[in-house]
């Protein structure tokens, strides 16, 4: 009596080789394997007109895929079966009939290692399997036990490689939307410095222009005044004339000769109506106005036959699915200024807003520069060492920080400010409320990658925009490689302990936030979990999440700027909070082994972690 077939088993039939999932409008390749739609549409699209089968790696057509109707339906009969509805009476007696030979109804108590059959007595000294190589089903079993447990070590080996080149794929898909973001923002701040060239020169040329037209009419009123007093004087004259016509002969030739000889002497002062050096200026803005609106149009023409060649190059590289996707975003995206990654903290989820780039430097980073990205700062020695070593002009960048953290810490102390005892309390009453802060934390330089960046006062931590790649050589005994960490100064093996992490960055930072145990692994792959040793949250553009384990996460509701980290090790918590509106967002409860360190990893590119106090 043959087996019948259970639902799991039917199930495993109709999966998908791609995506390992039950079949999804399932259809059949050119030789004959069956996958999602979506799943080998995916494929092709990163090949020509031919692409490799992933089972068999035979050459199949792009396109040429057929709708296998009879999976269709038998995928969507399997899906109907309710599993829940299957009796575990009836699986354990179909459980006992298979352990009868179907043939000849005796007990099977022997397993054919060729066949993969189970046998019973009779099978197993018949001449179909006389030859094969049979043991008992117990030793069998035994025997693949041993097999099972090395290909669990394999897999589990393999496991953690995968995860090792996800964690780096995802460092590096991190370290690109950093660049984006980078450039983007340099971008803004050229055109911006372009625009405020513009708008300096062109409110200078109507400042000056504006500036003429008031001193010519200074000049005119002068000029009228002058003139008009002229004219009124010469017409008094020619009145007087006219009535001395007009007089008997004995007051006619009285003063006579006066009057003629004013007559005589009366000269019209001509003044010029413009001035000669206002009519030099005005040429002068004239002349400058005609070279920048001359140099703007060739500029323009330039600028408009390099970006047609660009958008050309740009498009002229793109595949199917890129360029749909371009359209679509140019159709929707009319204001490219607003398709910059929003910044998850607003004022209306309680964190503060995220202030506006100021502007970059140059596209070509020197070897050592003091900027701004994003509204962070930057220092980039010539080496990796510590800020402690960087010369000139880095000593009061330090103090303007050390200046920063002292007025943070004032804030942070008057926000911790307890009110007087109340009587009849015992004196823990203050620890209990204010959580006990200690000594201000600082970064453990011997502890941080190579590729961190640490501040003269030790409070600043950087992941170099630009990281190298260095060598496990480099980094030095007890530094962590290659995953980009640092833990904090002093350790904890006793009390109540409180400090914050400001985050800034490109998109806002991103970095894992918490405490880890003296003892965890410094090199390799880590595995940033409570069993491991750490306590943590991770904490991205978009999201933030608890480290709860090796593949789980919690995710949380507020994705925090300023995080507030209360350890208290004789509870054992270690407890999260959002600085800004002092929101709880985790506790993790757990019995420390040892001393604990504050403990911080940079994921990408640009973030910049700032402790207080």
């Amino acid at each position: 009596m043959a087996r019948q077939q259970s639902p799991m088993d039917l199930q495993q039939e109709v999966i998908c080789p791609i995506c390992l999932e039950i079949l999804q409008e399932p259809v059949t390749t050119d030789c004959g394997h069956n996958f999602c739609l979506q799943c080998i549409t995916q494929v092709a699209e990163a090949s020509g007109d031919f692409f490799k089968c992933p089972l068999c790696n035979s050459s199949v057509r792009k396109n040429a895929f057929t709708l296998n109707w009879l999976l269709v339906n038998l995928v969507d009969r399997i899906q109907a079966i309710d599993l829940s509805e299957m009796r575990p009476e009836v699986e354990d007696e179909e459980e006992e009939e298979e352990m009868r030979c179907p043939k000849h109804g005796e007990k099977l108590h022997y397993f054919c290692e060729l066949d993969g059959k189970f046998l019973c007595v009779v099978c197993c000294g018949s001449k179909d399997h006389k030859s094969h190589n049979t043991s008992l089903i117990e030793e069998a079993a035994q025997s693949y036990q041993g097999q099972i447990q090395s290909r669990v070590r394999l897999l589990r080996q393999k496991e953690k490689e995968i995860a090792h080149r996800k964690a780096q794929s995802e460092e590096k898909i991190d370290f690109f939307m950093a660049q984006v973001d980078l450039e983007k923002q340099r971008i803004l701040a050229e055109f911006e410095h372009l625009g405020q060239a513009l708008k300096e020169e062109k409110d200078f040329l109507l400042s000056r222009i504006t500036w003429l037209g008031l001193e010519e009419a200074k000049e005119g009123k002068v000029y009228n005044t002058a003139t008009q007093a002229q004219l009124n004087s010469l017409r008094n004259l020619t009145d007087r004339l006219e009535a001395k016509q007009r007089m008997p002969p004995q007051q006619l030739l009285k003063g006579i000769k006066s009057i003629l000889h004013r007559s005589e002497e009366f000269q019209f002062l001509s003044l010029p109506p413009i001035p000669l050096d206002l009519e030099k200026k005005l040429s002068e803005a004239k002349s400058r106005h005609d070279f920048i609106t001359e140099n703007l149009r060739r500029f323009k023409d330039t600028l408009q036959a390099d970006r047609k060649k660009d958008k050309s190059k740009f498009l002229k590289g793109m595949n199917e699915s890129h360029t749909k996707s371009w359209c679509l975003f140019e159709k929707h995206n009319p204001n490219p200024d607003n398709t910059s990654t929003p910044e998850p903290s607003s004022p209306g989820n309680g964190n503060p807003a995220s202030p506006q780039p100021p502007p970059l430097l140059h596209s070509r980073f020197r070897a050592s520069f003091i900027g701004t990205v994003s509204g962070i700062e930057l220092l980039l020695p010539r080496s990796r060492a510590s800020l402690a070593r960087a010369p000139g002009n880095r000593t009061s960048a330090a103090n303007v920080e050390s200046s920063r953290a002292a007025t943070r810490t004032a804030e942070l102390r008057e926000a911790l400010t307890i009110p007087p005892l109340p009587p009849r309390h015992p004196q823990n009453y203050r620890d209990l409320l204010q959580g006990a802060p200690t000594a201000p934390v600082t970064f453990d330089a011997a502890s941080a990658h190579p590729d961190l960046v640490l501040s003269q006062d030790l409070k600043t931590v950087t992941l170099d925009l630009a990281p190298a790649d260095s060598s496990e050589d480099a980094a030095g005994p007890e530094s962590f490689y290659p995953f980009r960490c640092v833990l904090g100064s002093p350790g904890f093996s006793c009390g109540r302990h409180a400090w914050e992490a400001e985050l800034r960055g490109p998109r806002g930072g991103a970095c894992v936030v918490g405490v880890a145990w003296e003892q965890v692994a410094r090199r390799g792959f880590l595995t940033v979990e409570p069993e491991s040793g750490f306590w943590a949250l991770r904490i991205t553009d978009s999201e933030c999440q608890a480290l709860t384990g090796q593949d789980t996460r919690k995710d949380l509701p507020l994705r925090p700027r300023k995080v507030r980290v209360r350890v208290d090790v004789e509870l054992g918590t270690v407890a999260f909070y959002d600085a800004a509106t002092n929101t709880h967002l985790y506790t993790f409860h757990a019995s420390f082994p040892g001393k604990i360190f504050p403990f911080f990893r940079l994921l990408f590119p640009g973030t910049q972690v700032i402790l207080n106090p």
